[in-house]
Order: C-alpha cells, then sequence, then structure tokens
C-alpha cells in the first residue's frame, strides 16, 4: 500500500518527529535532493534573559540554521513553511513545530513539501 499526502497545491514528501535527549539540544537534518543537492538544516535551542521567542536565520553555503529562542513555552515553531531550497523546478519548503515534555526533553515535528 501506498499513501499520497498532499496540502492544497503542494505534496508532502516527508514527515516525521524527533525526541531530543534534552530541551537545548541540536537537531540537524540532512537533506539529499532527487538532484543530487545536499543541505543541512540545523535546529538549534537557546533561552536567553529577555525571554521573547523568536527565530533568528542564517544561511553559510549549504547550511539552514535556524536558532530559536526561548522556546521553552508549550508549543512553538515556525508560522508557516520557508522555501529551502529548488529541485528539478519546485520549490522545496520546510516546516516545523516543537512542544517540550515535561519541562525536560523536547519534540520536534517536522515537514518537507513540494510545490506541484
Amino acid at each position: 500500500m501506498q499513501i499520497h499526502l498532499s496540502s492544497d497545491k503542494y505534496d508532502v514528501i516527508h514527515s516525521g518527529q524527533v525526541f531530543l535527549f534534552e530541551k537545548n539540544k541540536n537537531l540537524r537534518l540532512e537533506v539529499d535532493t532527487e538532484d543530487n543537492l545536499i543541505f543541512t538544516i540545523e535546529l538549534r535551542f537557546y533561552e536567553n534573559e529577555s525571554g521573547d521567542q523568536e527565530i533568528r536565520q542564517n544561511i553559510n553555503e549549504n547550511q539552514i540554521l535556524l536558532s530559536c529562542y526561548n522556546f521553552h513555552k508549550m508549543g512553538a515553531g515556525l508560522k508557516t513553511p520557508v522555501e529551502v531550497a529548488t529541485v528539478k523546478g519546485k520549490k522545496l519548503y520546510f516546516f516545523f513545530w516543537s512542544d517540550l515534555i515535561a519541562g525536560e526533553s523536547r519534540s520536534v515535528s517536522y515537514t518537507f513539501f513540494y510545490e506541484r
């Protein structure tokens, strides 16, 4: 049996959930696309004194670094999917959401979409 997922004009190509060892540990996703474009997305979780929740993005060659500040509240992440690459003429999008588990460890759910 094969199941194909889509949302409006986007195909879900990969989706998953990862549990991190601790709430402020990093998550690294290595992406190898159909046309041999290889890049990484790294989520880093920090806490600072301001308490303001924010995501800072830094792109360096084949690495996308998303620094996530003050994700200590339940449920935090991107508000909408973000474009991360173009593969064979189709835009590739990434979306994630993070939850704390008993205030000690972290769950990260993520999805990759292709535009149709």
